[in-house]
């Protein structure tokens, strides 16, 4: 049972983070957010649209907005469904394992999720934007070289273990030519976060005529940690870092002078950060937007450890046995014989900086088109890989209803096509979404995007100019 309430707690909010988009139904589908997003759900994009009303709604609320996706070039759609999605009960056999090491040999995996639990917005033409929201965010992004991935999957049975040893019900692997860690998981990657935001935010307008307008704004976010993992083999030098919560149950062999005493989800850090942007309109038609954000750091302070390069000359793990990545690496990380964890009071670590820039053109009221940049500034935990570009529209076909397609490509992932509906009900008072961040998905089984992004419970009030009438069911 507390396998199941790990995995899938971990899995509901431990992934998001440094998303292209925070799981924002009205913007997924097309992949364009810098320029379009307006309302609290420009908050962590681009503050400055808080300055301007994508609908005629002056106040937004809404709950529980939110997302996932999980990428993969090392296994098939099939696979990350029957253990992500269908969270079904996986053993490896002994061949599973040593095809799942071969599949995952220079090849990456990762996941994101997010969810917005509480966001409301006041919009007014003459004092500005304000805007609040509490979500969780994180990112789990691994990457493995090819003697890393055996012992990953493999354990003690991968082939840099010579000699098996059972005493009792424990068994271990022997290497009579040790190597260092650092060694054998060279440019090898272990990352994720886990961390609440408390975020608000406003923006307005400096220059508002109908020839050029100009927006800006920003944000403030207090963080409630909860997790990070960050271990790293550049160049054959070996760091790690890690700060976990009580409830993930991660006991390494050392004490820490910061150990949480007790149980349950407790944070183990807090920081501060900042989000700034800028909008500038031409002709009420074209907008090109700017923002960085995530600037700011954390402040790890509970159950705090660094892990130091050592020697591999025996390991008792016995490797995966199923592609749930993160409850697996659990009991990998806590081996002390392969890592060499040492306590420390604290460690700040700076938030995955990032730079977005994105402009999109009006083609009607409902209707327009665009382009969207994501730039990592550095590579700490929670940040992509490499930079995104998107192309993308969002089509109003009807009053009613609003479709979006593009496509991007970078990140963790590869290239996808995002897709996405959005639904205005009870003469435009409710509005409701899905997105997908990868459609080809749905027709291919390899380097799968499996994602859904969801808005059930969005509301707009106040007075609505032009009210969108309420459809007609068949």
């Amino acid at each position: 049972m507390k396998k199941i309430i790990f995995s899938t707690l971990i899995f509901i909010s431990i992934f998001a983070n440094a998303q292209k988009e925070i799981s924002s139904f009205s913007a997924t589908g097309s992949g364009i957010a810098t320029p379009f997003l307006s309302d609290y759900q420009c908050l962590g994009v681009n503050p400055a649209n808080l300055g301007w009303q994508r609908d005629p709604a002056p106040m937004h609320l809404s709950f529980l907005e939110s997302g996932f996706s999980v990428y993969s070039d090392a296994i098939q759609k099939k696979e990350i469904a029957r253990d992500f999605i269908y969270n079904k009960d996986t053993h490896f056999s002994t061949a599973d394992k040593i095809a799942a090491a071969e599949a995952f040999a220079s090849n990456k995996f990762a996941a994101n999720a997010d969810i917005a639990w509480l966001s409301f917005s006041f919009q007014e033409k003459k004092i500005g934007g304000f805007a609040m929201t509490i979500r969780e965010r994180g990112t789990f992004n691994s990457f493995f070289n090819k003697d890393f991935a055996q012992i990953v999957f493999r354990g003690y049975n991968a082939p840099y273990f010579d000699s098996l040893v059972i005493t009792g019900n424990d068994t271990a692997g022997f290497s009579k030519a040790p190597k260092s860690l650092s060694e054998l998981a060279n440019g090898s990657k272990i990352t994720g976060t886990w961390y609440r935001e408390y975020v608000v935010g406003y923006g307005r307008s400096l220059i508002d005529n109908k020839a050029l307008s100009i927006y800006v704004g920003a944000d403030v976010k207090y963080l409630a940690g909860y997790g990070i993992m960050d271990i790293k083999d550049e160049s054959k030098q070996l760091t790690g870092f890690s700060a976990l919560s009580p409830i993930m149950e991660v006991s390494y062999a050392n004490p820490t002078p910061s150990q949480i005493a007790g149980t349950g989800m407790k944070t183990v850090g807090s920081g501060v950060g900042f989000d700034v942007g800028a909008t500038v309109e031409l002709f009420k038609k074209l907008k090109i937007s700017a923002a960085i954000n995530d600037i700011g750091s954390i402040n790890w302070k509970g159950n705090v450890y660094e892990a130091k390069d050592t020697v591999v000359n025996m390991l008792y793990n016995g490797g995966f046995y199923s592609y749930k990545m993160v409850s697996e690496m659990k009991d990998l990380v806590q081996d002390s014989s392969l890592f060499n964890w040492q306590g420390e009071s604290s460690q700040t670590v700076s938030l995955p900086t990032n730079f977005r820039f994105g402009t999109s053109y009006k083609l009607s009221e409902r209707s327009s088109l665009g382009a969207d940049c994501y730039i990592p500034i550095n590579n700490n935990a929670g940040a992509f890989d490499k930079a995104i570009i998107g192309v993308g529209a969002n089509i109003g076909f009807t009053p009613s209803i609003t479709a979006s397609a593009g496509f991007s490509m970078g990140g963790n992932g590869g290239f996808v096509i995002p897709l996405g509906i959005v639904f205005n009900l009870n003469e435009g008072k409710w509005e409701l979404g899905i997105a997908s961040r990868d459609a080809l998905t749905f027709i291919k089984s390899n380097n799968p995007t499996i994602s859904g992004t969801f808005g059930f419970l969005r509301f707009r009030f106040g007075k609505i100019v032009d009210a969108i009438p309420t459809p007609t069911l068949p």
